[in-house]
């Protein structure tokens, strides 16, 4: 029994070093034929060392060296491992002056945390955007992306960062994600994007103004529901209607100057306008016009007509009030008056001068109520 399994323990032992042989012979085959340049030796993060290949180390060494852009190896700790002279040089330092040196040392201290997260086994993100900061001070933007990640150290590549390239990089993402709606070009065309214009538009029929675009010679290209409403016609026989043959005779004038006002882009001008409704009524309206891209113009059309109905009633109510007002006081003057010859009578009893008092002071408090009357229109 006992020979049975030291044969089986020799048995393991031989499969063992046959698998041992076969990984050596790999390697050695890998080596030989360039496939292997350094090796990661060491029993603890500290004592850990990167030992390349000369071949390999003398051909990586004078590639990296030469790059514009920084490299640094980095450890899981957060340690500088190996820098390129590029990296070192953007700090103002030599390369051995930053070996073991956290990274996190020469990075503002907002963008660290990003920054370590490049570090982790599967980072999340692949490239940051941080500031460089040297030990004299001075700071430079940069772009830190990752290279290659293994369970011991990460490669980071380091490159100076044109804050033009991120505006244009941020401008390219807000469109992309449709944070971007139009686009102005040299400073007076407006181009709207087309998922922007299906956005506005159903925002714009549902609007409770009437709108209305007009082109440079005056006429409706586009209208909203609320303006076919307003005008009591279908909203399909507005476009290549004449927006001046709806004002009615005196306002068609005002109406003109507000089209053709030299105004700039996007600026604006408004003017009570009274249109006329396809029952031949009019409706009182404030037109405010702003000029859009293309020779064109937006109206914004607002219904007065209930406006200047509640004013009417308004004026119609301070006109009563004002008129009782002026009879209340024409009433209470000759009361008053005789209130004080009353008062100034020496033969009246205790009783009668008691009553006339009375009569003295309610008169008082009608007064200063029909005054109040008067103030709330005060033309009377």
């Amino acid at each position: 029994m006992n020979q049975a399994i030291n044969t089986y323990e020799i048995e393991n032992q031989i499969e063992s070093l046959r698998q041992q042989l076969q990984e050596a012979e790999e390697l050695r085959r890998a080596i030989s034929h360039g496939e292997v340049d350094a090796f990661v030796v060491g029993t603890s993060d500290d004592s850990k060392r990167v030992l390349m290949l000369s071949g390999a180390y003398a051909r990586y060494r004078q590639l990296v060296e030469e790059m514009q852009q920084g490299a640094v190896t980095v450890s899981r700790s957060g340690e500088i491992m190996f820098a390129n002279q590029a990296f070192a040089a953007m700090l103002g330092l030599a390369p051995i002056d930053i070996f073991r040196v956290p990274l996190t040392r020469y990075l503002a201290a907002a963008d660290a945390g990003d920054a370590t997260t490049l570090l982790q086994p599967h980072p999340g993100k692949a490239e940051v955007k941080a500031t460089l900061r040297a030990p004299n001070g001075k700071q430079r933007p940069v772009r830190i992306a990752l290279i290659s990640a293994s369970d011991e150290f990460n490669t980071l590549l380091v490159s100076e960062r044109d804050e033009k390239d991120d505006e244009a990089g941020a401008t390219v993402e807000a469109i992309r994600t449709g944070s971007v709606d139009a686009l102005v070009i040299g400073g007076e065309q407006v181009v709207m994007l087309d998922s922007a214009q299906r956005f506005y538009q159903a925002a714009v029929d549902r609007m409770q103004q009437g709108v209305v675009i007009v082109d440079a010679q005056g006429n409706i290209t586009y209208a909203n529901q609320r303006m076919a409403s307003l005008l009591g016609t279908p909203r399909e026989r507005l476009p290549g209607t004449s927006l001046r043959k709806l004002a009615r005779n005196g306002d068609d004038a005002s109406l003109a100057a507000l089209l053709n006002a030299n105004a700039g882009l996007a600026s604006s001008a408004q003017a009570e306008v009274r249109l006329r409704r396809a029952d031949n009524e009019y409706v009182t309206t404030l037109m405010t016009v702003t000029a859009i891209a293309d020779s064109q113009k937006m109206c914004l059309v607002s219904d007065l007509s209930l406006q200047k109905r509640h004013e009417a009633t308004d004026e119609r109510t301070r006109k009563f009030l004002a008129m009782m007002a002026h009879e209340f006081r024409n009433i209470l003057g000759p009361i008053r008056n005789a209130v004080e010859l009353m008062k100034r009578r020496e033969d009246l009893d205790e009783e009668c001068a008691k009553m006339v008092g009375v009569v003295d002071r309610q008169s008082a408090r009608l007064v200063a109520l029909v005054e109040d009357l008067r103030s709330i229109n005060p033309r009377e």
